[in-house]
């Protein structure tokens, strides 16, 4: 059997042992020492048959994994990965085109950039954003040697979403602002994708404290045509009436809401029709500190679709607004369990909503009668959240300190 060649060998076995969580000691043994494995990964040696035998065995793969394949070979594992992808099997996706995206290297880079695509797709399905960002800078490269401005802002964008949910919120700005200045040069890209470009815009800089720019390309956003936007109108009246409300305009932001609702079909995407209504919940949670009987269909709507198609992430949101809800209807007790819980799943949330639930953990602790630790705790979530440049949630964060600090007092 003919192996891969290096580097390409060592990156595979490099890819394949961090998304199984060991390390290079972990997969070494007899004849293959961790000195050797790093040697591999780094390309700097040559793999043996009984170091891909060993390694084949510790990372639980295939042989054949290891395998190296003729130029045909891309072409069909992009196909039995998208295949894999649409047929709502992630994990079977990014093992094909993984593999796919190594073989790749001396293929048409457009067929690399497609590879990268979907394997970026299938990583965010799986919730594994450090993965997808990585396979997307990778995307975006391709798409500056194709020189072409579609690809280059399909990359941009989500990775500002990328970087906006690792909390990197200029960075996520720079971005959405980058992929908007090619919208803005180039005709050919279709109105939809200025229009993703556009939310992404918005999310990172209303996250930044710049309410006055999101609220303008909230606007520029409304302002496409409905019939070139199709299904995306949803997300565009969902953002713009998250916009209104930081801006302190709730009556206008429960229109919009409502308007989104109104528009949103379940035929044309579940999951988005289940997190619209989710965000409806949170949206009025915000404004009205109530669950009225609208707010509480809304999520038993949204946690019947999460239950069927969600994935981690969304189960973590789901969880995250129902500790909120049992905060608000006077249950600190279950609202410090849950979102415990959902603090303890690591990379499970986005950092803007983990920070929200951490803030939420520390003020149902001090309602709790433990107030010196979790004011403390919610101080430090001030500070590193102003001193980081995530202005929206620092108000919070201040705001409920405030509040605590008056109960206390």
């Amino acid at each position: 059997m003919q192996y891969l060649e290096q580097p390409a060998f060592g990156k595979l076995v490099n890819s394949l042992r961090r998304e199984r969580g060991m390390s290079q000691a972990d997969i070494s043994g007899e004849g293959v020492s961790s000195s050797y494995v790093s040697r591999l990964e780094s390309g700097h040696r040559a793999p043996t048959p009984q170091a891909v035998r060993h390694l084949a065995a510790r990372l639980g793969v295939p042989e054949d994994t290891f395998q190296a394949r003729s130029p045909q070979v891309v072409a069909t594992l992009q196909a039995e990965g998208t295949a894999a992808l649409e047929d709502s099997r992630p994990r079977a996706a990014v093992e094909a085109l993984r593999v796919a995206a190594v073989e790749a290297k001396d293929a048409a880079p457009e067929l690399l950039w497609q590879v990268l695509w979907n394997l970026a797709r299938a990583h965010e399905q799986l919730g594994e954003r450090t993965e997808q960002r990585e396979v997307l800078t990778r995307a975006l490269e391709v798409g500056d040697v194709l020189d072409s401005p579609v690809l280059q802002v399909k990359a941009l964008v989500e990775l500002a979403v990328c970087a906006r949910v690792a909390g990197d919120v200029e960075e996520s700005v720079a971005f959405a602002a980058r992929a908007l200045a090619l919208g803005e040069q180039h005709a050919q890209i279709p109105r939809a994708d200025v229009a993703r470009t556009l939310l992404a815009l918005v999310a990172a800089e209303s996250e930044a404290g710049r309410l006055a720019e999101a609220v303008r390309h909230a606007e520029l956003a409304q302002r496409i045509p409905a019939e070139e936007l199709g299904p995306l109108r949803v997300r565009v009246l969902w953002t713009a009436a998250t916009v209104a409300v930081r801006q302190g305009s709730g009556e206008r932001g429960l229109e919009l809401l409502e308007e989104a609702l109104e528009v949103a079909d379940r035929k044309d995407d579940l999951l988005t029709w289940g997190r619209l209504r989710l965000a409806a919940v949170s949206l009025r949670l915000r404004l009205q500190d109530e669950v009225t009987d609208q707010v509480a269909q809304w999520y038993r709507e949204a946690e019947t679709v999460v239950g069927l198609i969600g994935n981690r992430v969304h189960q973590a949101e789901l969880l995250a607004i129902q500790a909120r809800m049992a905060f608000i209807q006077g249950d600190a007790r279950r609202a410090a369990e849950l979102a415990g819980k959902v603090l303890a799943e690591p990379d499970a949330l986005a950092h803007h909503d983990r920070m929200r639930t951490e803030i939420l953990l520390h003020q149902a602790e001090i309602v709790l009668g433990s107030s010196e630790q979790p004011v403390a705790a919610l101080r430090s979530v001030a500070e590193s959240l102003q001193s980081s440049g995530n202005l929206d949630l620092a108000t919070e964060a201040w705001k409920a300190l405030a509040d605590a600090l008056v109960n206390a007092g």
